[in-house]
């Protein structure tokens, strides 16, 4: 997910040119504050020309400010239609409640995505997790959890939040999504990051910079041992057609790894059809 400061035009189709899977376009943390009624009018009139050919995400304010409140407003009055708005700073599962209900009149079908990123956020995530069925991920934001608890902006500290939003994101079926590497020049230090991530249980990350794209999904494709190993364990399964444990070479397999076999697979299949599908101009997408 390429997120791109709303002030910045020319670069609002930059996600398709790079592969990302989505464009995000941020009207909070990437815009200051004299200019986000200018952000707020050229995020909404190019949403509402609906022209991406990958899907396109808001960023908004918070709710507990007058700019989040005026962002719904602009959404809701210049028929700006985003595939996903994301949230930030949530900290309880009302204010995913009160946007729910403030789209659902004229855009019923655009998805949320809750960004956890203070310490009462990470206290009340599995309950955000459940605040309503329009919540189809969870976004972890590092860099302002960092800031409120003057911590370090590295991989022990954050430790735990990532683990418990991975755990309270699988536990209500949502999208575990991580923090933007900050690093915009090592490249291998994004795809270590991604690769930590996805190992608690991830299955994305934003990206501050279109070079990093690549980095991620380096990152989050299964390796060629892991998939082939996935399918012998699938297939195995498939022809004997029994339930219990059985023995693959040296290992003993049973039906949690199975089932884990079948998540490398079809997110190896994800994968090819991201790479393999065409990019629509001129028409918008509804997958997310």
């Amino acid at each position: 997910m390429l997120v791109t400061p709303a002030l910045e035009p020319s670069r609002f189709d930059k996600a398709s040119e790079v592969g990302a899977d989505v464009g995000l376009l941020d009207l909070e943390d990437g815009v200051p504050r004299a200019f986000k009624p200018e952000a707020r009018r050229l995020a909404t009139e190019h949403l509402a020309r609906g022209r991406a050919s990958r899907p396109m995400a808001l960023r908004i304010n918070s709710l507990r400010t007058e700019d989040g409140l005026r962002d719904v407003l602009a959404l809701l009055d210049r028929g700006a239609r985003p595939d996903l708005v994301l949230l930030p700073k949530v900290e309880s599962p009302a204010e995913l409640q009160q946007l729910d209900a403030l789209l659902s009149p004229r855009l019923p079908d655009v998805a949320l995505l809750a960004i956890i990123e203070t310490s009462r956020g990470v206290a009340a995530v599995e309950a955000i997790a459940t605040a309503t069925p329009r919540l189809q991920g969870l976004i972890f934001g590092a860099a302002d959890l960092s800031a409120e608890l003057g911590i370090p902006l590295t991989w022990e500290p954050m430790l735990y939040a990532r683990s418990r939003i991975a755990m309270a994101a699988g536990a209500a079926g949502l999208s575990a999504i991580d923090s933007p590497c900050f690093d915009m020049e090592d490249l291998d230090a994004v795809e270590e990051e991604t690769r930590r991530a996805r190992a608690l249980g991830f299955v994305g990350k934003i990206v501050i910079h279109p070079q990093q794209v690549a980095a991620v999904h380096r990152a989050l494709r299964p390796c060629p041992r892991t998939v082939d190993h996935a399918r012998r364990v699938v297939a195995q399964a498939e022809d004997d057609g029994l339930g219990g444990i059985r023995r693959l070479g040296g290992a003993m397999v049973g039906p949690p790894l199975v089932a884990a076999a079948r998540r490398v697979l079809a997110n190896e299949h994800l994968m090819e059809e991201l790479e393999s599908a065409p990019r629509r101009q001129g028409a918008r997408t509804g997958d997310t």
